[in-house]
Protein backbone atom coordinates (compact mmCIF):
# COMPACT_ATOMS: atom_id res chain seq x y z
CA UNK A 1 0.00 0.00 0.00
CA UNK A 2 1.42 3.30 -0.96
CA UNK A 3 2.10 6.12 1.46
CA UNK A 4 -1.64 7.83 0.28
CA UNK A 5 -3.46 4.48 0.77
CA UNK A 6 -2.50 4.51 4.23
CA UNK A 7 -3.29 8.75 4.72
CA UNK A 8 -6.61 7.77 3.00
CA UNK A 9 -7.28 5.02 5.27
CA UNK A 10 -6.54 7.34 8.46
CA UNK A 11 -8.72 10.12 6.92
CA UNK A 12 -11.30 7.29 6.80
CA UNK A 13 -11.02 6.78 10.67
CA UNK A 14 -9.94 9.46 12.01
CA UNK A 15 -13.46 11.88 11.27
CA UNK A 16 -15.79 8.84 12.98
CA UNK A 17 -13.27 8.82 15.76
CA UNK A 18 -13.50 12.23 16.13
CA UNK A 19 -17.13 12.93 15.63
CA UNK A 20 -17.52 9.74 18.60
CA UNK A 21 -15.02 11.36 20.78
CA UNK A 22 -16.54 15.21 20.48
CA UNK A 23 -20.27 13.25 21.39
CA UNK A 24 -18.67 12.19 24.44
CA UNK A 25 -18.03 15.79 25.07
CA UNK A 26 -21.48 16.57 24.49
CA UNK A 27 -24.02 13.75 25.70
CA UNK A 28 -21.01 11.96 28.28
CA UNK A 29 -19.39 8.61 28.08
CA UNK A 30 -22.60 6.33 26.80
CA UNK A 31 -21.38 3.34 24.15
CA UNK A 32 -25.01 3.56 21.96
CA UNK A 33 -24.32 7.40 21.38
CA UNK A 34 -20.47 6.77 20.24
CA UNK A 35 -21.14 3.90 18.36
CA UNK A 36 -24.26 5.39 16.03
CA UNK A 37 -22.20 8.38 15.79
CA UNK A 38 -19.42 6.79 14.64
CA UNK A 39 -21.54 4.58 12.35
CA UNK A 40 -23.18 7.81 10.62
CA UNK A 41 -20.07 9.26 10.03
CA UNK A 42 -18.44 6.22 8.48
CA UNK A 43 -20.79 6.17 5.77
CA UNK A 44 -19.76 9.55 3.81
CA UNK A 45 -16.16 8.52 5.05
CA UNK A 46 -16.33 5.11 3.32
CA UNK A 47 -18.23 6.80 0.21
CA UNK A 48 -15.06 9.36 -0.05
CA UNK A 49 -12.54 6.93 0.76
CA UNK A 50 -13.83 4.59 -2.24
CA UNK A 51 -13.94 7.19 -4.17
CA UNK A 52 -10.33 7.95 -3.46
CA UNK A 53 -9.38 4.29 -3.19
CA UNK A 54 -10.30 4.38 -7.14
CA UNK A 55 -9.06 7.36 -8.54
CA UNK A 56 -5.91 6.12 -7.04
CA UNK A 57 -5.52 3.20 -8.08
CA UNK A 58 -5.99 5.19 -11.55
CA UNK A 59 -3.08 7.58 -10.49
CA UNK A 60 -0.84 4.57 -9.94
CA UNK A 61 -1.55 2.98 -13.54
CA UNK A 62 -0.03 5.95 -15.31
CA UNK A 63 2.66 7.60 -13.37
CA UNK A 64 0.98 9.07 -10.17
CA UNK A 65 1.32 12.56 -10.92
CA UNK A 66 -2.15 12.99 -9.41
CA UNK A 67 -2.26 10.59 -6.54
CA UNK A 68 -2.62 14.01 -4.39
CA UNK A 69 -5.77 15.11 -6.05
CA UNK A 70 -7.21 11.51 -5.79
CA UNK A 71 -7.07 11.70 -1.95
CA UNK A 72 -9.06 14.76 -2.38
CA UNK A 73 -12.23 13.46 -1.51
CA UNK A 74 -11.53 12.45 1.90
CA UNK A 75 -9.08 14.42 3.32
CA UNK A 76 -11.22 17.22 2.51
CA UNK A 77 -14.51 16.08 3.79
CA UNK A 78 -12.50 14.53 6.89
CA UNK A 79 -11.01 18.30 7.60
CA UNK A 80 -14.37 19.68 6.83
CA UNK A 81 -16.00 17.29 9.44
CA UNK A 82 -13.31 17.53 12.09
CA UNK A 83 -13.61 21.20 12.16
CA UNK A 84 -17.55 21.34 12.38
CA UNK A 85 -17.60 18.70 15.46
CA UNK A 86 -15.00 20.09 17.07
CA UNK A 87 -16.68 23.66 17.37
CA UNK A 88 -19.79 22.49 18.05
CA UNK A 89 -18.34 20.40 20.71
CA UNK A 90 -16.12 23.79 21.97
CA UNK A 91 -19.07 26.17 21.54
CA UNK A 92 -22.56 24.62 21.64
CA UNK A 93 -25.67 26.24 20.21
CA UNK A 94 -27.75 27.47 23.40
CA UNK A 95 -30.76 25.81 21.56
CA UNK A 96 -30.41 22.84 20.35
CA UNK A 97 -26.87 21.53 21.18
CA UNK A 98 -25.90 18.14 19.59
CA UNK A 99 -27.84 18.56 16.32
CA UNK A 100 -24.51 18.57 13.97
CA UNK A 101 -24.45 14.45 14.96
CA UNK A 102 -27.91 14.60 13.06
CA UNK A 103 -27.15 16.93 10.35
CA UNK A 104 -23.66 16.68 9.45
CA UNK A 105 -23.33 13.41 7.92
CA UNK A 106 -25.85 13.89 5.05
CA UNK A 107 -23.79 17.35 4.31
CA UNK A 108 -20.64 15.14 4.59
CA UNK A 109 -22.06 12.40 2.56
CA UNK A 110 -22.80 15.43 -0.39
CA UNK A 111 -18.89 16.89 0.15
CA UNK A 112 -17.63 13.79 -0.45
CA UNK A 113 -19.68 13.04 -3.99
CA UNK A 114 -19.02 16.20 -4.98
CA UNK A 115 -15.16 16.05 -3.79
CA UNK A 116 -15.16 12.86 -5.74
CA UNK A 117 -16.19 14.36 -9.52
CA UNK A 118 -13.78 17.22 -8.64
CA UNK A 119 -10.85 14.73 -7.93
CA UNK A 120 -12.26 12.73 -10.80
CA UNK A 121 -12.21 16.01 -13.05
CA UNK A 122 -8.56 17.17 -11.91
CA UNK A 123 -6.82 13.43 -12.45
CA UNK A 124 -8.19 13.37 -15.51
CA UNK A 125 -7.31 17.21 -16.82
CA UNK A 126 -3.62 16.20 -15.35
CA UNK A 127 -3.25 13.29 -17.20
CA UNK A 128 -4.29 14.71 -20.49
CA UNK A 129 -1.94 17.27 -19.90
CA UNK A 130 0.74 14.91 -19.08
CA UNK A 131 -0.07 12.69 -22.17
CA UNK A 132 -0.03 16.18 -25.09
CA UNK A 133 3.51 16.86 -23.15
Amino acid sequence: MSGYGKLNLAAMLLLPLVAASTAVIMFGPRFDTMATVFGLNFVPMLVGGLFSALLLRGANKVGGSSRFIAVWPTLVTAAIGIVWYLSGALVPAELDPGREYIAAPQYLLVCAVIMGIVAWAGCRIIRMVRSNN
